[in-house]
């Protein structure tokens, strides 16, 4: 292998977005589950398994039900009171999680969520 070809595949390394998965904290399945049983999501999550529509099927989006959970990720990785906090404070066992900063977000792709 020339030094040409050892550099060019280096240079492809390095050219390569950061891609590494993110490892899920504590704070993410409840974030996702304030995503999901929001306003904005909560009918969407409850057609998840149904045929998809015929715009979904014309963008190739419909398999693993793929344009609702780019949504939710886009939603996941943004800022909002409703997702950014702990609901149900007074349940007894949720209440033990007061010391979770949900302001802080760990990015994950739709895949993972």
């Amino acid at each position: 292998m020339s030094l040409h070809q050892i550099e060019a595949k280096y240079d492809k390394i390095l050219e390569m977005p950061d891609t590494a998965p993110t490892r899920k904290e504590l704070k993410c399945p409840y974030r996702l589950l304030n995503i999901l049983f929001s306003d904005a999501f909560a009918e969407g999550f409850s057609q998840l398994g149904t045929v998809a529509a015929h715009t979904e099927l014309n963008v190739g989006q419909a398999a693993n039900n793929q344009l609702f959970w780019e949504c939710v990720q886009e939603a996941f990785e943004g800022q909002d009171e409703a997702y950014d906090n702990l609901h149900f404070a007074d349940d007894k066992v949720l209440s033990e999680l007061h010391y979770i900063n949900f302001k802080k977000i760990v990015p994950h792709d739709w895949k993972k969520l």
